[in-house]
């Protein structure tokens, strides 16, 4: 407003960049209820003008929401994505501080709508650049596949698996716990944990 009105009973009137405002605190449990909420209570103001010619809101006749109304991101709710949506809630009646983050987030993929008014409609604060593409397919992962060694490959490396197993003596399980004992047994050697077994052989001269 560029004069000060009286403020209805719920908002207080304050002056934010030269220019007056009415301001009210909500407490919802997001950005989305809080753009709802005051929504509803703008459509009250703007009704309640259009019966009463000393309605404290006379003059909101005839003007939409997002022309007169703001709704601060406290929380940082609105955020730039590829799958960012103009029309809900949420990304809708935003202040000054929030459109100049979130444009600067997309990295000039959104803009201001500044697209003619539709009545009924709800009207977006920002809407997609027409000169951005923003792909938002799903990411692909590509495989790579490797050719076989020369020297052989993995039948080769199969084959012999198969050759090495029907000459074990012991399953393959037994012979992975006796190769780890006399692993064990050779390190308690060489910390002198154990000794060696030393045999006595009698000799006979014939």
């Amino acid at each position: 407003m560029d004069t000060p009105h009286p403020s209805p009973i719920t908002a207080t009137t304050r002056i934010i960049d030269g220019e007056f405002v009415w301001e009210r605190l909500v407490t919802c449990k997001g950005r989305s209820q809080a753009v709802y909420r005051a929504g509803k209570w703008f459509q009250s103001l703007r009704v309640g003008g259009a019966k009463s010619k000393k309605s404290v809101a006379r003059f909101l006749v005839g003007k939409e929401s997002h022309e007169c109304l703001t709704v601060d991101d406290v929380g940082n709710e609105c955020l730039y994505g590829s799958n960012f949506k103009p029309y809900i809630s949420n990304n809708r009646l935003l202040d000054k501080e929030t459109i100049e983050r979130v444009i600067e987030e997309s990295k000039g993929n959104l803009k201001i709508d500044d697209t003619p008014v539709v009545k009924g409609q709800a009207h977006p604060s920002l809407t997609w650049a027409t000169d951005k593409k923003v792909n938002s397919l799903p990411i692909k992962v590509g495989f790579s596949s490797y050719s076989e060694p020369k020297t052989g490959g993995m039948k080769e490396s199969l084959d012999k698996a198969v050759e090495k197993a029907k000459g074990r003596k012991v399953s393959w399980p037994r012979e992975m716990e006796l190769k780890d004992a006399r692993a064990i047994v050779q390190r308690m050697r060489a910390k002198n944990q154990i000794k060696s077994r030393k045999h006595k052989y009698e000799k006979k001269a014939a």
